[in-house]
């Protein structure tokens, strides 16, 4: 009888151990994903809006990414970024857009990729935030001070979708520290 509840033990175990392997391997693999999804969500944010209106260009302005951010120390540092770099994005196009004059459609379908990966990331980040979130958040604060400053007209709002392209070319940095860092890990 002892040794029947050992093996079962021991087969969780094992189910336990193989689970955390998925699992971790999946997070060591994470760059490949967010490399697609980049790509996917800079197209859906050019179809959104075409290109640069020029009656715009007079409100463009430089929100200044904090660039400490696209040079963390270590791989979980760089998810984390990615990750708050979404969902900062998901917060503002998820609002006041009814001068844009963007295809409900096309919206709907850039945030629900935001969502995804959002909820991709998840499963794989520290609990422990780290210095760069704070950068991070004055960053989109600035944003989001331009629109209201702006009062979320058509041209703020390009000027904005411009930014989010702008930000999924940091996220590309960002994914490949990721790869490079989860390469060293698995040799």
């Amino acid at each position: 009888m002892a040794t029947k509840s050992q093996g079962c033990l021991w087969q969780m175990c094992l189910v336990l151990l193989f689970s955390a392997g998925v699992m971790s391997l999946d997070c060591n693999l994470l760059h490949r994903q967010q490399s697609k999804f980049n790509w996917y969500s800079l197209q859906l944010l050019e179809n959104m809006g075409g290109k640069f209106p020029l009656e715009c260009l007079g409100d463009k302005t430089a929100f200044h990414f904090p660039e400490k951010v696209l040079k963390p120390k270590f791989r979980q540092h760089a998810m984390m970024a990615v990750h708050e770099i979404l969902q900062q994005l998901f917060g503002i196009f998820s609002r006041n857009l009814t001068q844009t004059g963007w295809k409900r459609r096309n919206v709907e379908r850039f945030l629900n990729g935001l969502a995804l990966q959002t909820k991709c990331l998840e499963t794989c980040l520290p609990t422990k935030a780290g210095a760069n979130i704070l950068r991070l958040k004055k960053y989109f604060q600035r944003i989001q001070d331009f629109l209201k400053e702006k009062k979320y007209s058509t041209c703020a709002w390009e000027t904005v979708r411009k930014e989010g392209q702008s930000c999924f070319q940091y996220i590309d940095k960002l994914t490949v520290r990721m790869k490079k860092q989860a390469t060293n890990i698995l040799l």
